[in-house]
């Protein structure tokens, strides 16, 4: 217990009840109390730790008061508008004069201002500096991919497209011999490619020749094994395709084939008549 005398040494004090020597200057205020002292060799109870230097984040490059600059990456229409609105007005009033002095088909007219919104797409990235090159090869790709969907699918003025135009030459080409219904029903139509589709006529000839040729030669071919048989019937059949393909563009080019397969039928039935 603290202020115990020792019995051992009663005269000396104890250290605990020997009063502090005062201040000379100010008696009143106690001194400050001794440090206490480590013993040498005392390892500390926590070893400082270094602080591990953090990785900080790249700054941003202020942007100017005002007005905020987008990034190089986006690429919207509202900033292609200034340069779309004049090119697609120039197209659209060069269209319009070109059809008016005959150098553009007016049946063309739908095709040739989708062509031109592309065009004018094309010119806009084009002319659009604030873009990466690399991003403005993309836009361009995409531009020219979608100018070419508009020269297959954007119809004309009476809806005939090229893809449907190369799709019934196809057809008139696969149809089957003998069908005259289905011939006369496509007649119009085929008329309006050729009007729309200039180049298509000699496509849509050859094969309106070539069907009626097999027509013909199928029928000559029936006629020519059942004239023995039944030799009336023959000529009832021939004189009814006759009829038929008497209304058709080119009847002139299987008519002697018609009539010498008639004469034949009539002879065959002449016989069988004959006693």
């Amino acid at each position: 217990m603290k202020g115990t005398v020792n019995p051992f040494e009663p005269w000396r004090p104890v250290a605990n009840r020997i009063p502090p020597p005062l201040h000379v200057g100010r008696p009143w205020r106690p001194p400050p109390p001794p440090p206490v002292r480590k013993a040498v060799g005392e390892p500390p109870f926590i070893e400082p730790v270094k602080p591990q230097p953090r990785n900080k984040p790249p700054e941003r490059p202020k942007q100017p008061q005002g007005r905020t600059v987008k990034p190089s990456s986006e690429l919207t229409l509202r900033d292609l508008w200034p340069v779309l609105l004049p090119l697609f007005l120039a197209f659209v009033t060069n269209g319009l004069a070109l059809a008016n002095l005959g150098w553009v088909e007016r049946t063309q007219l739908t095709r040739f201002w989708a062509l031109n919104i592309c065009a004018a797409l094309l010119g806009g990235i084009v002319l659009y500096h604030r873009q990466g090159g690399h991003a403005r090869l993309i836009w361009m790709v995409i531009v020219l991919a979608l100018a070419g969907i508009a020269l297959w699918f954007v119809p004309t003025i009476h809806g005939v497209n090229l893809w449907s135009a190369y799709r019934q030459v196809e057809e008139l080409r696969a149809l089957s011999p003998g069908d005259v219904a289905a011939y006369q029903r496509g007649a119009m139509a085929r008329r309006t490619l050729v009007e729309d589709f200039p180049s298509f006529a000699a496509d849509v000839k050859a094969a309106e020749q070539a069907w009626l040729r097999r027509t013909v030669d199928e029928a000559i071919e029936n006629a020519d094994r059942q004239l023995d048989k039944d030799p009336d019937a023959v000529l009832v059949g021939l004189h009814q395709l006759d009829k038929q393909l008497s209304q058709l563009e080119y009847y002139g080019l299987v008519r002697k084939d018609l009539e010498s397969a008639r004469r034949r039928a009539v002879q065959a039935c002449l016989k069988v008549a004959q006693p």
